[in-house]
């Protein structure tokens, strides 16, 4: 359908412009205000024709290209504490400080983020690249890099996935960091802490103020062969694309 292409076009100009939506957070500027209404409209507009939804179509890895929220709460992990806080206010305050505390000074950022949705193994598998001391120089006095680069993976293993009309439902239960290729392991944390699993749902459930299980849900409000536009329970919007090549090696899964 043509009208559909040309929209999807405008949606990844919008994207690339705006650094995945990043340049249009407010807590770092309130920039590109056009392009946020723009975006929303476009949204609007796709959410309004008709589409299927599908397991088969849902299936398979995903690359996440846009959010009008901070990026890492695209993560199941992320959306189960927005659940269990069950207050908008709550919920944009966490994530505001969260991000000032891990982004402070530049010291770290969010890269590629990837999903892998499974129906046949009902597992969710959501991914985010981080880096830390990208940039660490000495302004006019010299433009040496002071520290090396270092990083990971942040995986994060959602199961019991069900599709509910246009809802996606799951159950968060491990998550790890591994290591990307090209960034550094993290000196002593990567030897204690990097590739193992932690559980999420046991810690999580052994936490007085937990009143249940970390669950989320998202609704689908677009989806076709290579573009799917999910919206979280306060209207914050996540826009995946599929990638050009797989997201997920084999041995970023291994000793699952």
């Amino acid at each position: 359908m043509r009208e559909i292409e040309e929209i999807k076009a405008n949606i990844y100009k919008i994207a690339a412009l705006t650094d995945r939506g990043q340049r249009l957070n407010k807590l770092v500027a309130p920039m590109y205000e056009e392009k946020a209404n723009e975006m929303g409209d476009l949204v609007e507009t796709l959410k309004s024709l008709s589409f299927e939804i599908s397991e088969k179509l849902l299936s398979g890895d995903w690359e996440l290209i846009f959010s009008n929220v901070e990026l890492f709460r695209s993560s199941p992990f992320f959306l189960a504490i927005e659940k269990a806080l069950n207050n908008e206010f709550k919920s944009n305050l966490f994530f505001k400080l969260h991000q000032l505390q891990v982004g402070s000074f530049g010291i770290s950022t969010i890269g590629k983020i990837g999903q892998k949705i499974d129906f046949n193994k009902k597992e969710f598998i959501s991914t985010f690249d981080t880096t830390i001391f990208g940039l660490t120089t000495v302004p006019i006095l010299g433009w040496f890099k002071l520290l090396p680069t270092f990083g990971g993976r942040v995986i994060t293993l959602s199961s019991d996935l069900v599709l509910k009309n246009n809802l996606l439902d799951m159950n968060v239960q491990k998550t790890k960091v591994s290591k990307v290729d090209g960034l550094n392991k993290i000196p002593l944390f990567s030897e204690l802490l990097m590739d193992r699993w932690y559980p999420v749902k046991e810690v999580w459930n052994k936490l007085p103020w937990n009143k249940e299980s970390p669950n989320c849900q998202v609704s689908i409000i677009f989806l076709d062969k290579d573009m799917r536009i999910m919206q979280d329970m306060y209207g914050a919007i996540f826009i995946y694309i599929r990638p050009s090549i797989s997201l997920l090696s084999q041995n970023t899964l291994s000793n699952n």
